[in-house]
């Protein structure tokens, strides 16, 4: 039987998801007063986003709300929003369910608050993505910001957690200063805080200031996905934070900031004499941040740190896509959300492994995962496929995003970059394969790793999804693609 919803007003269609998610913060914190079985939060928590995806689904189909701007231009409906909310959500569900066996042992005493901070840091991502206002998606950003702050701190006795917490918090702030003193600029230049308007707008003022600007928006935005040279706060921030919330930091906040700056750069910042200055200073970082994020992991002897260090490197990867977006929109933007969608894939199940190893007991060192292939060889093999697939090899959707992300920077006129991104790929192969050789050449006495159903299911769930979306990528990139349509209507 069809729904009306003739009588429902579109605003609140339009957000269903993050009413969803609000209201799931509250269903939290009350089930926490009254629940004497805390765990029973993480299963609260995923039902609540499992609802917030479903009114995702229901919301997005054709002829529910049409595709266009809410809320007084505050809030967009179209499909870049859907693509990435599913993403943000995704990433959630994942993080809370292979989360509750390790929280529960090692954090018993904030289980509400590590679950209501997620679903916290999930709205602010969703608003992030959901918008063509720029005053919303800097709130968003701040809101996903403050509630990782608090994530990475949550272990109260390790003085790591205080060090990670302190380090995020003070590199974020001093990033969300420099942003937002470049939204200022742009703002007292435009008159605006609506992207469209604020592009058709920046035609006529000073260029000097326009590039001012945009080298501060560009500062901002490449500190929130620790691009070179604004990455320094990563690695520490990555090995002190609790492990899944590491898992968390290297998905979920970078995932949001991509969507923020395709936004922002293709709408707000889409007039074609400033592109060759954006895209030419998101090219150098890309570069740097590829360099400097691959060779620094080839000394790493601790496996959050090195995680860290490969996220640099693949923000660098991302990174060319937006740079090409500038030149071959479709093309580019399908590039970074087909990427954005397949890292999002595989990490998932990479610190699925790592939660799984803490809740057995092992550390997080590279020498941890010695005998790994002796103790446990379904994750031992899982962890070889998915490191396969952050290399880029076929035919995991690691290759295929590296070749959109390829064929995007070659297409745009940057040869030279997706070079660098090949050359890049390869050297990743060292690190990675230090993991590989501790788990397969190193025998251990150690008893068989067993570690609960909450990993092992995200393990078995991440390494169909990279096998599935790489194997059949058309779909995905062809729908990717299509959401550049609404950047340029």
């Amino acid at each position: 039987m069809p729904i009306d919803l003739s009588s429902v007003n579109a605003n609140f269609l339009v957000v269903l998801p993050e009413l969803v998610l609000l209201a799931f913060t509250l269903v939290v914190l009350v089930w926490d007063l009254y629940a004497r079985e805390k765990q029973g939060l993480g299963w609260v928590s995923l039902l609540g986003v499992a609802l917030a995806m479903a009114t995702l689904w229901f919301t997005s189909r054709p002829g529910v709300v049409e595709p266009g701007d809410y809320f007084g231009r505050m809030v967009a409906a179209d499909t870049f929003t859907y693509f990435m909310k599913a993403v943000f959500l995704l990433v959630a569900g994942m993080i809370i369910l292979l989360s509750m066996d390790w929280v529960a042992a090692r954090m018993p005493k904030v289980q509400v608050e590590f679950y209501e901070l997620v679903l916290f840091a999930t709205l602010g991502m969703v608003f992030m993505a959901g918008s063509r206002d720029i005053v919303l998606i800097y709130l968003g950003l701040e809101l996903a910001s403050q509630a990782s702050y608090i994530l990475a701190g949550l272990l109260r006795r390790d003085t790591r957690s205080h060090e990670a917490a302190l380090k995020y918090f003070l590199n974020g702030a001093l990033a969300s200063a420099v942003l937002l003193y470049g939204i200022s600029l742009l703002y007292g230049l435009t008159g605006t805080t609506y992207l469209p308007d604020m592009a058709a707008a920046l035609g006529g003022t000073s260029r000097g200031l326009s590039i001012a600007a945009l080298v501060f928006v560009v500062a901002g935005f490449g500190f929130k996905v620790a691009a070179a040279p604004f990455h320094l706060w990563a690695p520490d921030a990555y090995e002190g934070a609790p492990t899944p919330v590491t898992g968390f930091f290297s998905i979920g906040p970078k995932a949001a900031a991509f969507a923020a700056i395709l936004r922002v750069f293709l709408v707000g910042l889409g007039d074609r004499a400033l592109a060759p200055e954006w895209s030419m200073l998101w090219a150098i970082l890309a570069a740097a941040s590829m360099f400097i994020g691959n060779l620094t992991a080839l000394w790493q002897t601790n496996f959050k740190r090195m995680m860290a260090y490969s996220s640099i490197s693949h923000a660098g990867y991302i990174l060319t896509g937006v740079v090409a977006a500038a030149h071959v929109p479709e093309a580019g933007t399908g590039a970074v959300l087909f990427y954005v969608l397949g890292y999002a894939l595989t990490n998932l199940g990479v610190w699925a492994v790592m939660v799984a190893m803490e809740n057995a007991g092992t550390g997080t060192d590279l020498e941890d995962f010695k005998g790994l292939g002796q103790r446990a060889p379904i994750y031992a093999w899982s962890m070889v496929f998915l490191l396969v697939s952050l290399i880029g090899v076929p035919p995991t959707v690691g290759f295929f995003g590296k070749f959109f992300l390829f064929t995007a920077a070659v297409d745009a006129g940057y040869l030279w970059l997706a070079v660098i991104m090949a050359v890049n790929s390869a050297v990743s192969i060292g690190y990675y394969y230090g993991v590989v050789r501790n788990m397969f050449l190193s025998p251990t006495e150690k008893p068989a790793l067993h570690a609960g159903a909450g990993p092992a299911a995200v393990i078995a769930l991440s390494v169909l999804g990279v096998l599935l979306v790489g194997l059949s990528s058309a779909p995905f990139i062809d729908y990717a693609r299509s959401t550049v349509a609404l950047f340029f209507p």
